[in-house]
Formats: structure tokens, C-alpha cells, sequence
């Protein structure tokens, strides 16, 4: 034993090894956030703004165009889950080496903003000053909008997404507005615009025509459904038979199914099938009722007093007779009856009471047999006195969905038209703002023509890749059953259309050149122009309508332009600038899985129909592509149990609490672990972002472990690197085999994680980056990498090889995990050794072909086929130890020589790496034998084997008891067993020690004697 060593007592070994040590801190700091926020945020998209070219002979450009979050209260989680998506997307496609350009933008008009400008209106007009004037409603609104609109900004910001927030627009912007109004100026330039009276989606509480998409459905709406009959005329009834003695009325009456009664007043018709066989029944009490054979199950339920069949009929015949509506307040108003094909034999009574203004179906079929459309409603959902002749004095004024509904049903009652009333629970829509229900009731509004540009939007998303792939049918199904879109709202928070009337008529006027003149004063005045002006003002009247019409004959119009045309026109937005882009502008739309029928929709329909060129006969010759190239969906969040969250149940989860980490329990300070931004992106990626995402505190603490681990991980690498420098003399670059198994491992793991990426599935590679760092990392490379990291001479090759292989490592996790964490990755970069930053680039910055090309240095094709068979040796050698653990020997891995047991060729592959096999299996010997082992194993204190197989070749592990002592200071079985236990070094620290006597003196002073080795003999915290 040198005299070195006598010198030195067991305390002081520590001091003679490489421990890591590093100032990266366990948890992230709040003072340091704002700081890499902004660098990796602001500062890195202007960055890559000026340096990367857009330039496809480069690496291109990469455009996701942002689907506008409304203006209007504060951010949820959903906002959340969807910008941090977006935010992973992008920073996975910067990594590739494009240029990203990402605008954030936001929707600013709609009634949710309106109706909070209203509410400030009533206080103020509780003074006597309150606002009245659709100018003043919208100068209150475009505050609201933007006070909304900046805080939000905020918000955003604070999660770390990368964006173009100098530029982020909003769609009450003057230039964004008036691009709005081309678009639609251009449509009507192609007759897609027209104006009619038809059924629309009514909101009472809104008082506004609504779109399908501004709709929600609740499946436990009641209504008060009836069955009620209407007598058929006499003409037709006669031939079936004869009234039977007794009966009190000898009138067939029709019986039709209702939920909606309060339709009644309005019928026009009844449509049957002419397909249906129809039968008479006979009822004590109603006397003869007309129903389908179909509808005979539950009849009883109907007519419980009994019913006996007397006859039938075949539907067509029935087709064009007429029947008498006794409620209509006229007795010789006599109304057809028609086919329908939407008429169901599963539904009702297979007699289907059409009111033409108040139904889809309904106007459709009496538009083709020339009936009048006709809805005796107001805006406010009550009942209007015109039309409705005997009905008048009990409806006039009351609400539809209440008391109208009643009035109607007490009036049937007393006219013994009412068969039946019950209460019927179904699906029913509600304005998906107020969450009160609508109506469907017929008005003057403006519509966009669907029908022609139909074809072409749907042939369009042949060439858009879906994310899911089943959203393509949902969208192509939406396009499908549309044929027109109600894009008018009766509102002054919003574009208006560029319309005008006739004070006189009330007719609208609308042309190319009426449009035209508006458009130029728009430019020249501003939008709100339109409202502020003098109501007479004739500078918005184009000169050749005034000779027309004369002056002051026509006004300015008050409906504005559907929200969802403003943010379905923002792919105006966008400018084609990069070559060979054929139209397409974005490359990704991104948004939940409700914009099929939203802003998905209108974004397309807006989009062909603006570049659409129809042919005189109105066919379309030119086809279109989409605005986007992948349409990517995800799900909704919901609560632990999966029920969507609401104050009303107190499972709503904000941001800011995970973030804060308040849902957690404290620590030993009784502090919340706050980690932050990357706490809330690591939930996002958490599951399958295609389907409903649930979030509780389990699986968030599950995200908190993981981020500790990442920062455990990362500290430990940093600590370990930073001492490190270039190669020093002697130093070989043939790497020894545990850093190549682990760049193989590390290689497997990144290209595994680029697919992912690529594909969109961010929740498979967050997975795959969590088994590597707990399998490959932690439980393997870290385990046969600490004995030359912390042992081995501190400029040896040994450790330099493992240090180089530990800075490759650190460089592809930053780059794998740059996307989902870059909070974390910007601060690993600040606690970077000076010498590797001077010779590395920014991780946030590194391209991925870059990190791809390092890791083909280390191709080894022979290791790549050898691996399996190693991994096989050392889970059978684990299996040994795990024997012996378990009866109280080995506790330490060290503790243990290895005999293999082996055949050939799998001998060759074993002897191949016979140096290095002690550090792969984490042990203090291996040896290899064909055969039975030698003697060692039998003298063995203990020894225990496990088998295992190869190519279909048995094998054996055999674990058994060290015959040398242990070092003192790197704990392998390896010293002479007649030295003192105090003072044991194996050759190889023997070396390291008289080494550092001369290097590094100072840590043989007797100053240094106070410090221990911890209790459990680890060498690392």
C-alpha cells in the first residue's frame, strides 16, 4: 500500500473523488421566470423571424394561423390546451429549421361583449344619461374588447408560447374589418349573397338570428308535446264507410304529434308519406283519427279508453286532399296536404303538421307548392296580433316557449281539438351565449349561397391530412347539410352590412356599385362612420341610386355580419409570399373539436368562395384547395370523473393553479411547489390530445414527480459537465462500450421521438422521453457511467469518454423536451459551463438534423445487433442478484462476480466486450466460460444463477460472492483482501490516489478531515 494512502483516513475519501456539483436549483425560481420567458418566447421568435429563410431550398417556412379565442373575460383551461398545443407544434417545427410564423389573434364583436356594453348602459341610464345609440353601445364594447384583448395577451404570454405578439390582430381592427367586407363584397359580386324570409335559428334572449355553430345542445330540455287533430274534408272521407250507429261525429279527423304547439297558429299544411299505408280508427271519445299503420304500438298510451280499426288508405292517396283548420278563425279555409319525404314511420303519428315559419323542412316544402311564409312572432319570442285572426286575443303578447305555449294548448282544449298533452323530455337547442333555448321562426335576413360552392369545398379537403382522420367525414357532413348561412345579426356590436332600404318599402338595396361607394367611405371615414353619421347623410348613397331612388329615400342598414364570418375571413391575414405555396396559406389549423361546425367551417366556405371563378351557367371550372394543409382537433377538459366542469359543481381547475401547484400538497415549509409554466404544458401532453383530456390532482402530481425528475436529471448532468474541457493528452477517442450502448439507446430514443412529433401524437413522445430517462438514463447509463465519472482520473479517458457521452445526452433531452418544456430547457442553457456554451448552440435554437448527424458519429451497426443479447445476460445477471438480495447477500450491486455461461457463436459476442462487461452489468467481475464454470463458483460463500436464452440457446447467470475485498473508494470488490478495510484501494484508485497527492495536495490537509462519507455509502445526493 503506498504511503499515500496511510495518510489518509476513510473520511477523507470523498475528497478524492469527481463529484458532480452544480448551482442548478432544485425547483424553479419566481424571480427568474420573467426573464426566460421572455427569451424564449419573444426573444426567440424574433430571432428566428430574421435569421431563418422562408426559402424551400432551405428548410422553408411553417405557418399555423391561429383560430381567434374571444375578447371577453378571463382564460380557462381550455385556452390552456389549446394554445400550448399550437405553442408544441411550433417549436417542433423551429427545431426542424423552418422559419415559423405564428400571429396570434383574437375575436372582438358578438353578443357576449355587447350584452356586458348593455349592462354598463343601464347603469349609467339609472342617472337619466343612460347610453341609447349603437355608436355609443359600440364605443363601450371596443373598450370592453380591448381591455379583454390585453390581459389575455398577458395571460398567453405567461405559459410560454412563442408567438408574433407585436403583430397579433384582432377582428375589430379598422384594416382587418375592411378586408372583411372585400370578402364579402367579392361574394356578392358572384351572387352568393341574397337577401330572403325563411326559417333561421331565433334567439329571444338575444333578440338575433343564430348560426348552427352559436348553438348548444341540451338533452334534458322539456316541452309540452300534444296530439292533436284537424277534421279532413268531406269529399274524402265518404267513400271509406259509413258512420257507425252512435258515433258522435262521423268526420275522419287527421292526428298529428307536436312538441312545438305553439306552432300551431302558423300551420299551413300537413304532409303524410305518400309511400305509408295510413288507417282510420275509431275512438269512443275522438271519434275517427287518421294515423299511420307504424304508429299503432303506442297508441293506447294515446287513446287509453280503447280504439278499433275501421279502414286504411294508401298515403298518395291522400296526397292533395284538403283538410279544415277549425282554429284559424275561418270556416272555409280549407289547406292541402302534401307529401314529405322527412315525414318518419318511427316518429309521432306518420302525420306531420307543417308550419313553413317555423321549420326548415316545413318552408322548403310549401316554397315548392307556392305557400306563403308565415311567423305571427316578434323578436322578443311573443306572439304578434297580425294573422292571427281567432287566436289573436288569447296569444297576442305572451312568450312562445311559456305562456304562449299554454294559451294555445287551453284554446285546442276548448275546441275539442286536443287529444292529448304530456311532457316530453329530448334534444333541444340554446344560444350557446345566453344558454337560454330558441326558436326557429322566419325573418328577412341576408344569407351566403352554399349550394354553389359546395361541391368544391368538399372536394377540397381531399388534399387536407386530418388529425383525427375521422374529423374529415364530421366537417364534410357539416358542409353537406348546408345550403345556406344565415350571416346576418341583429346587433351593433359587429361589421356592418353594407346594405341599404327604402324607407318607403322597407326593400333592400344591394349592388356592386351600392357596395362599392360604402367600401370607399369606409376607407376614407372609418366603419364606425356608418353609425355616427347623420341618418341622412347622402355621402353614403352612391349618386346614381339617388337619381333612382331619390334623395333621402333610402337609409343605412343596422344588421351586422355573423362573428363567425369576421373570424372566417382572418385567413385574409395571412399573404402568400412563399413560393410554390399553390394557394394553400397555412399549414396547420388547430382548434377544438366544436369548430367543425365553427370557425373551421366559415374559414373554408369563406375561403373557396372567394377564389371560386363560376362559369356563365354557374358551374364552377376552377378547383379550389382548402386555406390549410392539416386540420388537427383536439378534445374538451373535463374533471377526474369525466364530467365537463362548471362553477355550479366546483370542479373547475384554472391555469394559474397548476402553475402555483395550490392543488398539491405542501411541502415541509409548508410552501406550494410551484414549477410553473411547464407544469401546466406538461399536463397538456399528458394524454391523447384528439379525445377529452380530464385533469385532477392525481395526474397532476404525476407531471409534478416527472418534472422533478427532469430537473433531478438535468442537474446531476450539469454538475457532472462542469469541469469539462476539451480532450486532454493521452486521452483515445475509441469509446468504450457502456457510452456507446448509451448513444445507441439515446439515437433509438430520438428518432422514435421525432416520429411522434412528426405525427402529431406529442403524448407518445413525452411517453417515450420518460421511459428513456427512467430506464436508459437513470436505471442504465447513469449506474455504469458513475465509477469513471466520479473514480477514474479526472482527465483520464475514462471519464472524458463518459463526460463527452453525458454532453450528447444533455443536448438531445434539451432537444426532445424543448418543445413541451422550455422554461426548463432555457434554464439548463444559463447553467451551462462557460466552455460548453462557447462551443455549442442555443438548445432552444439547434436544428434537429444538427443533434441527428452528432449521433451518426457514433453508428455501430455490430453493438446495434449485439445489444439484445446483452440487455437478455444482464436481466438474467439482475435475476441472480435479485435471488441473493432477496436472502440477505449482495445488498450492493458491486458485491457481486459474474460467471456467464454461454455457448457459441454468443460466446464470440460476450468476449467481444469482456473489458467493459462489468461496467455494463453494474458489477465487480465478469467472466465468461463455455460450460460448466470453474471452480470459484462451488467455494462461493453464496452464489445463485438464473437462466436465460439466446437464438434458442440456453444460457446460465451465475452471481456469486466476491473473493477480493472492497475498496474504500470506488466500493468495487476488487482491493487485496489482506489490507485493512480502512485503507483497501483496488489497483486502479491506488493509481488515481498517488495521482492526486501531487495534482491536488491541498486534500491531504488536515483541514479536510471534518468531512464524511454519507452513512449508506452513496457517492451522489
Amino acid at each position: 500500500m503506498p504511503s499515500s494512502a496511510s495518510k489518509l483516513l476513510p473520511k477523507e475519501w470523498k475528497a478524492t473523488l469527481s463529484l458532480p456539483h452544480s448551482l442548478f436549483p432544485n425547483r424553479p425560481l419566481i424571480n427568474t421566470r420573467q426573464r426566460y420567458l421572455e427569451s424564449c418566447t419573444k426573444d426567440l421568435y424574433r430571432w428566428q423571424q430574421a435569421t431563418r429563410s422562408a426559402e424551400p431550398e432551405r428548410h422553408g417556412k411553417f405557418v399555423l394561423h391561429d383560430g381567434p379565442p374571444f375578447a371577453n373575460g378571463p382564460l380557462h383551461i381550455g385556452h390552456a390546451l389549446n394554445k400550448i398545443l399550437k405553442d408544441i407544434t411550433c417549436r417542433f417545427q423551429l427545431s426542424l429549421g423552418k422559419r415559423v410564423d405564428y400571429v396570434p389573434g383574437w375575436d372582438c364583436h358578438g353578443l357576449p361583449i355587447e350584452v356586458k356594453a348593455l349592462e354598463q348602459q343601464k347603469k349609467a341610464s339609472r342617472g337619466g344619461n343612460g347610453v341609447k345609440e349603437p355608436s355609443e353601445i359600440r364605443n363601450i364594447a371596443q373598450r370592453l374588447a380591448h381591455d379583454a384583448f390585453l390581459a389575455q395577451k398577458e395571460a398567453f404570454q405567461e405559459w410560454g408560447i412563442m408567438a408574433g405578439w407585436d403583430n397579433a390582430w384582432k377582428t375589430m381592427d379598422p384594416d382587418f374589418e375592411l378586408r372583411q367586407l372585400e370578402v364579402f363584397n367579392g361574394m356578392l359580386r358572384k351572387n352568393l349573397i341574397h337577401r330572403k324570409r325563411k326559417p333561421v335559428y331565433w334567439s329571444p334572449s338575444s333578440r338575433t338570428a343564430l348560426a348552427e355553430a352559436e348553438l348548444e345542445y341540451r338533452d334534458d330540455h322539456e316541452s309540452t308535446a300534444a296530439y292533436v287533430k284537424y277534421p279532413l274534408m268531406m269529399d274524402i272521407v265518404d267513400p271509406w264507410s259509413d258512420p257507425a250507429p252512435g258515433d258522435f261525429r262521423p268526420t275522419v279527423h287527421a292526428l298529428i304529434w307536436t312538441t312545438t304547439p305553439w306552432t300551431l297558429p302558423a300551420n299551413r299544411a300537413i304532409a303524410v308519406h305518400s309511400d305509408f299505408l295510413y288507417l282510420i280508427v275509431r275512438s269512443p271519445l275522438h271519434g275517427r283519427l287518421l294515423i299511420a299503420s307504424t304508429a299503432t304500438n303506442g297508441l293506447l298510451k294515446v287513446l287509453p279508453e280503447g280504439y278499433t280499426v275501421v279502414g286504411d288508405i294508401q298515403g298518395k292517396d291522400l296526397v292533395g286532399q284538403k283538410y279544415w283548420d277549425p282554429l284559424s278563425g275561418s270556416t272555409t279555409l280549407h289547406r292541402p296536404i302534401l307529401h314529405g319525404a322527412f315525414v318518419s314511420p318511427d316518429t309521432g303519428t306518420g302525420i306531420v303538421h307543417v308550419a313553413p315559419g317555423h321549420g326548415m323542412d316545413d318552408y322548403e316544402l310549401c316554397q315548392r307548392h307556392g305557400i306563403d311564409t308565415f311567423a305571427p312572432v316578434d323578436d322578443a319570442g311573443c306572439f304578434v296580433k297580425d294573422g292571427l285572426s281567432g287566436w289573436a286575443p288569447d296569444l297576442t303578447g305572451k312568450a312562445v316557449l311559456d305562456e304562449g305555449n299554454t294559451s294555445v294548448l287551453k284554446t285546442l282544449e276548448k275546441t275539442r281539438a286536443l287529444v292529448k298533452e304530456h311532457t316530453y323530455k329530448h334534444k333541444y337547442p340554446y344560444d350557446w351565449r345566453t344558454k337560454q333555448p330558441v326558436i326557429i321562426r322566419a325573418t328577412e335576413q341576408w344569407f351566403a349561397d352554399i349550394s354553389r360552392i359546395q361541391t368544391t369545398a368538399l372536394k377540397s379537403l381531399d388534399n387536407v391530412k386530418f388529425l383525427p382522420k375521422a374529423s374529415k367525414a364530421r366537417l364534410a357532413s357539416f358542409i353537406r347539410n348546408r345550403t345556406e348561412w344565415c350571416i346576418s345579426r341583429q346587433r351593433s356590436w359587429g361589421v356592418p352590412i353594407p346594405a341599404l332600404y327604402h324607407r318607403d318599402t322597407g326593400q333592400a338595396v344591394m349592388t356592386c356599385l351600392s357596395v362599392d361607394h360604402i367600401l370607399r367611405q369606409i376607407r376614407q371615414r372609418g366603419i364606425n362612420s356608418w353609425y355616427t353619421d347623420d341618418e341622412d347623410d347622402p355621402q353614403w348613397i352612391a349618386p346614381p341610386l339617388i337619381v333612382l331612388h331619390g334623395r333621402n329615400k333610402l337609409r343605412r342598414g343596422k344588421d351586422t355580419l355573423d362573428v363567425w364570418f369576421d373570424s372566417g375571413t382572418s385567413w385574409t391575414t395571412m399573404r402568400n409570399d412563399g413560393p410554390n405555396q399553390s394557394g394553400v396559406l397555412a399549414d396547420v389549423y388547430l382548434e377544438g373539436t366544436d369548430q367543425h361546425r365553427g370557425w373551421f367551417q366559415s374559414s373554408l366556405l369563406t375561403y373557396i368562395a372567394q377564389h371560386f371563378e363560376p362559369t356563365a351557367d354557374g358551374s364552377v371550372t376552377q378547383a379550389c384547395q382548402a386555406p390549410f394543409k392539416a386540420l388537427i382537433t383536439h378534445g374538451f377538459v373535463l374533471d377526474g370523473d369525466g364530467r365537463k366542469m362548471s362553477k355550479s359543481l366546483g370542479n373547475v381547475i384554472s391555469p394559474d393553479e397548476i402553475m402555483k401547484g395550490t392543488l398539491l400538497p405542501v411541502d415541509k415549509k409548508k410552501r406550494f411547489d410551484a414549477m410553473g409554466p411547464d407544469a401546466l404544458r406538461l399536463w397538456v401532453v399528458g394524454s391523447d390530445h384528439t379525445s377529452d383530456l380530464r385533469v385532477n390532482t392525481n395526474l397532476l402530481q404525476t407531471n409534478h414527480t416527472l418534472l422533478i425528475k427532469y430537473r433531478n436529471t438535468f442537474k446531476w448532468i450539469l454538475g457532472v459537465l462542469q469541469d469539462f474541457k476539451g480532450p486532454s493528452a493521452g486521452v483515445t477517442l475509441d469509446f468504450k462500450t457502456p457510452n456507446r450502448v448509451a448513444v445507441l439507446q439515446l439515437r433509438r430514443m430520438f428518432d422514435e421521438v421525432h416520429k411522434h412529433y412528426s405525427k402529431y401524437d406529442y403524448h407518445k413522445a413525452v411517453a417515450e422521453i420518460n421511459r428513456y430517462i427512467v430506464q436508459d438514463l437513470s436505471a442504465s447509463f447513469m449506474e455504469m457511467a458513475k465509477d469513471a465519472l466520479y473514480a477514474d482520473a479526472a482527465r483520464g479517458t475514462a471519464r472524458w469518454q463518459a463526460q463527452v457521452t453525458l454532453l450528447v445526452i444533455h443536448q438531445h433531452l434539451q432537444t426532445v423536451l424543448a418543445p413541451i418544456t422550455p422554461l426548463l430547457i432555457e434554464e439548463t442553457w444559463e447553467y451551462t459551463s462557460d466552455y460548453i456554451k462557447e462551443h455549442s448552440h442555443h438548445p432552444l435554437q439547434i436544428r434537429w438534423d444538427e443533434q441527428r448527424a452528432v449521433l451518426d458519429g457514433f453508428e455501430d451497426p455490430r453493438l446495434a445487433i449485439d445489444l439484445p443479447m446483452l440487455d437478455k445476460a444482464k436481466e438474467a445477471i439482475n435475476g441472480a442478484r435479485e435471488k441473493a438480495r432477496s436472502l440477505g447477500y449482495g445488498k450492493l450491486s458491486l458485491e457481486c462476480y459474474v460467471i456467464l455461461q454461454v455457448e457459441q457463436p454468443a460466446a464470440q459476442c460476450f468476449q467481444r466486450y469482456l473489458s467493459d462487461l462489468a461496467s455494463i452489468f453494474v458489477v465487480s467481475r465478469v467472466d465468461i466460460c463455455i460450460g460448466a464454470p470453474s471452480v470459484q463458483v462451488p467455494l462461493a460463500e453464496w452464489a445463485f444463477t438464473q437462466e436465460f436464452e439466446v437464438d434458442g440457446a440456453k444460457m446460465v447467470a451465475h452471481a456469486y460472492k466476491p473473493s477480493k475485498a472492497k475498496c474504500i473508494r470506488c466500493w468495487k470488490f476488487l482491493a487485496p483482501v489482506e489490507a485493512e478495510a480502512k485503507e483497501a484501494l483496488c489497483d486502479r484508485c491506488e493509481v488515481v490516489v498517488d495521482e492526486l497527492r501531487y495534482s491536488r495536495p491541498e486534500i491531504f490537509e488536515d483541514r479536510l478531515q471534518g468531512q464524511n462519507l454519507p452513512e449508506d455509502g452513496s457517492v451522489i445526493a
